[in-house]
């Protein structure tokens, strides 16, 4: 599996662990899942970053929770992986985002 530093930058070899599972690509139904402040606009902003990495993306088919307080909310989204720059590109857009506080 390609490591996301902070940065989105990919993990070098030294940095990851030799019994991490590898993705092979292209990996349907790749999931991916981001933590963010509950906000209006916020799906809006990042499916705008999934259509620009991953514009295959199907919306209805995204996953939605927010938190018991209603402070956060989290998404669930299952894109086609196509390769490690894919998704270091989606990775670092995601977290440029100031409400986003995870995306795993």
């Amino acid at each position: 599996m390609a490591l996301i530093t902070k940065n989105g930058d990919v993990a070098k070899d030294k940095d990851t662990s030799k019994d991490a599972p590898k993705i092979i690509f292209p990996c349907e139904n790749y999931m991916v899942k981001v933590v963010a402040l509950e906000s209006e606009a916020i799906l809006m902003t990042i499916l705008d970053v999934f259509k620009k990495h991953a514009p295959e993306i199907d919306e209805k088919n995204i996953g939605i929770n927010r938190s018991s307080k209603g402070k956060f909310i989290s998404f669930t989204f299952r894109i086609v992986a196509v390769n490690e720059a894919q998704l270091a590109g989606l990775h670092k857009d995601l977290v440029a985002i100031a409400d986003i506080k995870m995306v795993m």
